[in-house]
């Protein structure tokens, strides 16, 4: 296996060599390389299988656990979990991206608002600052027509220095609005759920209270694994489809 990780690792990638380790074992857990509960070689075993220092390694293994596709276990070592399913799908973010992109074209924004507020406890903790600490806040309705079809906060740590315009908003999609001001971008969480509509959002989007929303909560990452970015988006139901082909893989087809 000393062959595959090394030549998976390479150097003239714009990709970080953490991120490419995070790949591969990444890789080797949903293929069952590692089935559920299976323990991982050791650390030093993988730094010297990739070739890379253990910070490398550390970071590579900190998404995993962060991404709950592997537990740490004091004085055991590190295991897959044994529930898989319960592990997010990893996405296209650069598909994401071009649909948005789609959707900027066809649409405009309006009622935009952009101010520096107090960061509530759920904003907070998803950008790893203190309650209260000031974040900047963008918000905005997305209007198709005549019709406004989704609205949408963003939230950014302060001290990151970002500026953002009103003009901004119309012209990037929101995943790519820091990339567009020169921050190098990472990836990002994304939960698809349900909600319904308050008095604010019914005005908002010219819809009753307790219609149904689906709701988007995006969290972006920049190279170091820091969030810079919280997105916050609500649809209306009626206006929202999510479409993935799902293809079967050669392996599993093979077992």
């Amino acid at each position: 296996m000393k062959s595959d990780a090394s030549t998976a690792i390479n150097p003239d990638l714009h990709m970080p060599r953490y991120a490419q380790v995070y790949s591969v074992l990444r890789h080797w857990i949903q293929s069952g390389v590692y089935q559920p509960g299976a323990r991982l070689p050791s650390e030093s075993e993988l730094c010297t299988m990739f070739e890379v220092s253990r910070i490398t390694l550390r970071n590579a293994v900190d998404m995993l656990v962060r991404e709950k596709l592997i537990d740490r276990i004091q004085g055991r070592g590190t295991f897959v979990v044994e529930d898989l399913g319960a592990a997010p799908n990893v996405g296209d973010m650069d598909q994401l991206i071009r649909k948005l992109q789609r959707l900027s074209a066809r649409s405009i924004v309006e009622n935009v608002t952009i101010a520096e507020i107090p960061a509530e406890s759920a904003v907070a903790k998803d950008l790893r600052v203190d309650p209260g600490t000031p974040v900047l806040r963008a918000s905005f309705t997305r209007v198709v027509g005549d019709m406004p079809v989704g609205y949408t906060e963003l939230f950014f740590p302060t001290d990151i220095g970002a500026e953002i315009k009103p003009e901004q908003l119309n012209t990037s999609p929101a995943p790519t609005l820091l990339e567009s001001l020169g921050y190098d971008i990472l990836g990002a969480d994304q939960i698809i759920g349900a909600s319904l509509a308050d008095s604010n959002l019914a005005n908002l989007l010219q819809i009753q209270v307790g219609a149904p929303l689906v709701r988007i909560r995006m969290l972006v990452f920049e190279k170091q694994h820091r969030p810079i970015e919280r997105i916050e988006t609500y649809y209306r139901a009626d206006h929202y489809e999510h479409h993935t082909f799902l293809s079967r893989s050669t392996d599993m087809k093979g077992k």
